[in-house]
Parts: C-alpha cells; structure tokens; sequence
C-alpha cells in the first residue's frame, strides 16, 4: 500500500468526512455510558501543513486553509473546528489532527479508541504519537480485518469509521461492502461512517441500495461537491453514507452543507445533498 494521506490532508473530503465525525461524537456524548470508537484506515493522526507531502500538493489550501479565519462559519461547524484548533498552537493554522485525534478530542476519559493502519510507518508514527493516552488503542492491522476480529467491543455503543485509501476504487469499495454488512450482523447498534469518494454516481447509488435493502437500516447521505464531478476526472467530490444516524444529524448537516459548499467551490458546479435512504423509511 503507497497511498499516503499526507498529500490530501485537510482537504474538501476530510472537512466533510471530519465533520460528520465530530457531529456524532458530539451526540454519543449526551449519554453518561461509555462507547468504542474504531477508525479502520487511521494515517499517522498528525499532518504538518509545512511537511513535505503538504507542501508538494497543498489541497488544504482549498479545505481547511478557507474555515480557519471564516467568521461568519455555522455553528455546525464548530465541533470540527475546536478539534482543530486543539492541534494548534495560537493563530496559526500549521498542522491538520487526523481522525484518531479528532476522535480522541470528542472522547471522554471513559471512552476508547481501536486506530488500524496497515503501513508499518505510519502506524509507528500513531503509536508514538497516542503512547500517552491511555484511551487509544493502535493495531498494526487491516482495518477491514479488523472490523471482523474486534466486533462486537464490551461497549455497547461505537462509531466506526471506514475510510479506505480507494488506490483500486472497485476493490475498496467492495471491501468495504463486505466489511460493512458482516459488521452490521455483529455489531447492529453502531453508527458507521462510510467515507467515498464521489465520481460516479450510479457506483454510490448501488453500494447504498445494496447496504439499506429490505428497509432493516436506518442510513443518512451526505454528498459534497466543490467542482463538476467526473469518472476519470480528480477528486471534486465525496459521499458520507451514516448507518444508524442520530436523529439530529440530518438537520445539522441540512444546515451545514449548503454554506460549506459555497465557502469550498471551486466553481460554480459545487454543491451538495444530504438525503435519508431508501433503508430509512
């Protein structure tokens, strides 16, 4: 695997699929029991902005570079945001916390974190990184592997976040698909996260009709465009399938997304969709 996230750090797919995070963590954290979070594909959890990789292709320029000194931001946004800023040292933007620290910020001492990497450097450079902190869990594991292994946790609450690199998108996909439905039987209860890339859409129509068939799962859509999305075309794009959403998710990124798009567009073919699925009814 030579995917490396480092390069794509902070961009318009990390702020949609970072704030959705932050929005449920925000919610599993109203009731006082404890849950697990699993992050199956989880990077090395801290980018420097004036690292090499980000410096070589600086995406977040266009990401998060444009929410940190954005005024007039929606409240949505602030749970992403104040995890930022806590990987941050004054007013400067230098660096972009990966998921395991985000998690970890919207976490509570009770609350545990299982972070999966499959390459051997960066999931040295977590462990390293989360050594201190007794919440988190680093495994040097496949992720979709580890989804089968690892669940169902004590907790009888979690969030899990897929997001594969997508380095054979038709693989990882139906990796992902697998993963995902053999997770469901055993840990039914979760809140998944399921980050795409967004190229075609046929391709995320049918993987969610696949997933919410029979109308058992309750799922919620989130899409977010900063261009004209197309098939063989560069990442304009990218979709948030929510399993088991919280009930206030919809309506926060309802009012989220429309100004996020607006902020983020790199033409006047961005935009946006959040949408219950078939399986929600």
């Amino acid at each position: 695997m030579n995917y490396r996230h480092a390069f794509h750090v902070g961009n318009h797919a990390d702020i949609l699929k970072h704030a959705c995070l932050a929005l449920v963590l925000e919610h599993l954290r109203r009731k006082a029991t404890p849950f697990v979070v699993m992050d199956t594909h989880a990077g090395r959890g801290r980018y420097a902005l004036d690292g090499e990789e980000a410096t070589r292709s600086p995406e977040w320029r266009a990401g998060v570079g444009r929410l940190w000194d954005w005024a007039e931001a929606p409240p949505e946004l602030g749970p992403l945001m104040a995890a930022i800023r806590a990987a941050n040292e004054g007013e400067t933007l230098a660096a972009y916390p990966g998921s395991p620290l985000q998690a970890l910020h919207g976490m509570r001492p009770d609350d545990r974190l299982t972070a999966c990497e499959l390459h051997p450097e960066e999931a040295g450079a977590l462990r390293r990184r989360l050594a201190d902190d007794p919440r988190a869990q680093v495994h040097e594991r496949d992720g979709f592997e580890a989804m089968g292994a690892l669940l169902p946790p004590p907790e009888r609450r979690g969030l899990i976040l897929i997001d594969p690199p997508y380095e054979d998108r038709d693989l990882d996909m139906g990796r992902s698909m697998k993963a995902l439905k053999r997770a469901l039987v055993r840990f039914g209860y979760a809140t998944y996260l399921w980050w795409r890339p967004l190229k075609d859409l046929r391709e995320i129509e049918r993987a969610d009709a696949e997933i919410t068939s029979g109308g058992l799962v309750k799922a919620l859509r989130a899409d977010l465009a900063v261009d004209r999305a197309t098939p063989e075309g560069r990442l304009v794009a990218s979709s948030m399938l929510v399993i088991n959403p919280p009930y206030t998710l919809e309506a926060q990124l309802g009012a989220l997304l429309p100004p996020l798009a607006a902020r983020l567009a790199l033409s006047d073919k961005a935009g946006w969709r959040v949408e219950a699925t078939a399986g929600a009814g």
